[in-house]
């Protein structure tokens, strides 16, 4: 009761000089406190002071206030901040993993068996990145938010004079942010330690502004306001705390968290003229999938001001008639065209200039910003940065793009761990852990090393590269390698495992090939080495064999999905063949022949997935270690591994995935249902490659993205074998 009162009290003090003229009026300066995903509810708040025609004339913020501030400040209205809010992948953005569609090619083999980190290696020590997510895609996000004034570098020719508060951690002291790259400072205000790496700026190491001042009361006062509204969007929660039995991590450190904070915001509170303080103990800083009831529970907070000046409006038709004015001036943007007279990358250092330059699409003219995304996306799938933004600086009428890297200081020499579990009913469990040692940017060309070790229960391999473009342009490159491995393999007879087979090779390549950077590449090279098989079995004696293998080898290989594993979109095409020849000092001449190909759409959270792959012998004879192979849960419903072998296969199948629900972004992303119909055989002889030979696989189940790999638990049916089952989990490799 006290507190309503104390709001109409306000409202009834400030609103008969609000507006009347510009020089008149008091200034009105809004303070928008920080608290994760709470800090959304100041969305719902600026809404209903619109409603009641209250102006902001300066404005500041700390962590997602500072974001909301930004926005508000570089001209978005609270209902299109709403709207693009409640319509962002919050899953993606906090898991922070650089766009699937704009890796480089290579980049994009590593998703597919890597764990989702890295560590760094130098002169023997680990270095460990400094936080779970660099916070490139919150960058992209926040530079699309404030497009509306970019080009604009001093906060108080923004459409509302802003502040963004942050703390150095090299001075231990609150920084307020007033010039400079937009979201680059809304960005620093919200790197919450250990979830964000820290901003790097003019010498400083920013981190969450919340640290030191987390609602910048004072901050506002300095601007010139004559009254100042609050925010505190953490009372609530911070109240309800002291209930809590904090027997989990995250109660634990919430609290930590608050207790810090709290006595420096109720001191800041003090200087406010009111405050608005939303109930939102039911919801916590991590929850920005809620973005629409805590932007509602804003407005809610925020209403409370309604019922006396709802009476009293008619009193203020001077203010009625000005207010348009305030959101004219708020809402307008920089209409000037932006035009590019020069492009320039800066901070790099270990990745080359010309390097970079190669993704750069912009041309000069007209700036296009859709372009200027794609660029950072492009530069930032590279690999080697843990974020790329953008920033506009005048000069001579026109602006010059500068590209800004930050290097991952952990590089360039990066450690990555892989792991995977497969488990068939009827057939031996598989498993197999990958370690992979990458030395990027070996010279000015981008050249790059890379070492793979897999031990397992049934496969060990070592596998070394060496990739290196031989121009600028990064286009061409040659890439030698060398390949030593061991498998233990079943061997089936009428869909009766009825040997094991450990099969060997040992051999060297030499590719020359062409880049199409994010698209794929070609290549074409040679191949020489030995090839063993031996088989045991209690039926029947299988043969040994020996050969020395030397062959043209060819590769292209496209890949323009939205996800390695679940995609919804694009395309993914593979087409690879193999030459054995005698005359070039093979033991046997043969060929294969391979096509993969993928093609998925959605809709809405239904996607289709039809795919086929196919292999040919060209009417050669292939020995037992080139045989194709067919069988398992990515290969053919239930089959088991391995369980169809021939000179020629052909599977097509469709499969569909609904969407179930989202996972929190530290386990991983979505949970699925899965179906697939597999129709298709393997055969030794070309001539039995007949309708009526296909067999048909029926595939149930569901599926997981985790931030460990993927996980999948299904069943599968195919025609004269019994039901099968499948668990899978971890990476691809």
């Amino acid at each position: 009761m006290m507190k309503r009162l104390l709001l109409y009290l306000f409202a009834a003090t400030l609103l008969p000089t609000v507006l009347l003229s510009k020089e008149e009026r008091p200034k009105i300066g809004l303070v928008l406190g920080g608290g994760g995903a709470l800090g959304l509810a100041h969305i719902g708040v600026l809404q209903e002071l619109e409603k009641l025609q209250i102006p902001i004339d300066y404005i500041a913020g700390t962590s997602m206030g500072a974001v909301v501030a930004g926005m508000y400040a570089s001209g978005m209205s609270p209902d299109e901040m709403e709207q693009r809010f409640i319509a962002l992948d919050w899953w993606d953005i906090l898991k922070d993993q650089s766009s699937y569609q704009y890796l480089d090619y290579r980049r994009k083999l590593d998703d597919k068996r890597f764990m989702g980190f890295e560590l760094g290696l130098r002169g023997g020590d680990l270095l460990y990145p400094p936080g779970m997510a660099y916070g490139q895609k919150l960058n992209n996000v926040l530079e699309s938010f404030v497009i509306k004034s970019t080009g604009i570098t001093d906060f108080d020719q923004l459409n509302i004079p802003y502040r963004a508060i942050a703390t150095d951690l090299k001075s231990g002291q609150s920084i307020t942010l007033k010039s400079g790259n937009l979201p680059l400072a809304m960005r620093a205000s919200m790197a919450v330690p250990g979830a964000f790496t820290p901003v790097r700026m003019d010498g400083m190491v920013l981190v969450d502004g919340g640290i030191l001042n987390n609602i910048p009361v004072d901050v506002v006062k300095e601007m010139g306001a004559d009254y100042i509204i609050a925010v505190d969007v953490g009372a609530a929660a911070a109240g309800k705390s002291s209930q809590y039995n904090f027997r989990s991590l995250g109660e634990v450190v919430g609290r930590t968290y608050s207790l810090m904070q709290r006595p420096g915001q109720e001191e800041q509170l003090t200087r406010a003229d009111f405050i608005i303080a939303p109930s939102l103990a039911d919801t916590s800083a991590t929850q920005f999938y809620l973005a629409e009831e805590i932007i509602a529970l804003g407005r809610s907070a925020a209403q409370q001001l309604n019922p006396k000046l709802s009476t009293k409006l008619s009193e203020y038709q001077a203010c009625t008639e000005a207010f348009p004015n305030f959101l004219k001036k708020q809402r307008q943007h920089n209409t000037e065209k932006m035009i590019i007279n020069d492009t320039v990358i800066v901070d790099n250092q270990a990745v080359s200039s010309s390097v970079i330059r190669q993704r750069i699409k912009i041309k000069k003219g007209s700036l296009n910003m859709a372009t200027l995304f794609e660029d950072l996306n492009r530069i930032h799938g590279m690999g080697d940065f843990q974020t790329v933004t953008a920033n506009l600086t005048p000069t001579n009428g026109s602006h010059r793009l500068e590209y800004h890297t930050v290097e991952k200081f952990w590089g360039p020499s990066y450690l990555h761990f892989g792991t995977k579990i497969e488990v068939t009913s009827g057939s031996t469990a598989r498993w197999s852990l990958l370690l992979n040692y990458t030395r990027t940017q070996l010279n000015p060309l981008g050249g790059e090393i890379q070492i793979d070790l897999e031990g397992g229960g049934h496969t060990r391999y070592l596998k070394g590269e060496w990739y290196q473009p031989i121009s600028w342009g990064e286009h061409v490159f040659l890439a030698p390698a060398l390949f030593v491995s061991n498998e233990d393999l079943p061997y089936y007879e009428e869909n009766t495992e009825v040997a094991d087979l450990e099969q060997s090779f040992a051999y060297g390549t030499l590719d020359v090939g062409v880049s199409f950077f994010e698209y794929g590449e070609f290549r074409i090279g040679l191949l020489g080495g030995h090839a063993w098989i031996d088989g045991n079995s209690g039926f029947f004696l299988l043969d040994q064999i020996s050969d020395t293998l030397v062959a043209n080898t060819v590769q292209l290989r496209l890949d323009q999905l939205d996800d390695p594993i679940f995609p919804s979109k694009g395309y993914q095409l593979s087409i690879e063949g193999l030459f054995a020849f005698k005359d070039l000092g093979s033991s046997k001449t043969y060929s294969t022949l391979e096509l993969d190909l993928l093609i998925p759409f959605s809709i809405g959270p239904h996607t289709i997935i039809p795919g086929f792959t196919g292999g040919t012998s060209l009417k050669t004879e292939l020995p037992a270690y080139a045989a194709f192979d067919v069988g398992g849960i990515d290969s053919f419903a239930g089959m088991a591994p391995y369980q169809l072998r021939g000179n020629y296969y052909g599977v097509g199948s469709l499969g569909y995935r609904y969407q179930l629900g989202k996972l929190p972004p530290t386990f991983g992303n979505g949970l699925f249902a899965l179906a697939r119909i597999d129709a298709g055989n393997a055969w030794y002889d070309s001539n039995n490659a007949r309708f009526q030979n296909i067999d048909v696989g029926v595939l149930v189940g569901l599926g997981a993205d985790l931030i460990v790999g993927t996980c999948t638990l299904a069943v599968g049916k195919a025609e004269s074998i019994s039901p099968r089952f499948y668990f899978q989990i971890g990476n691809t490799f």
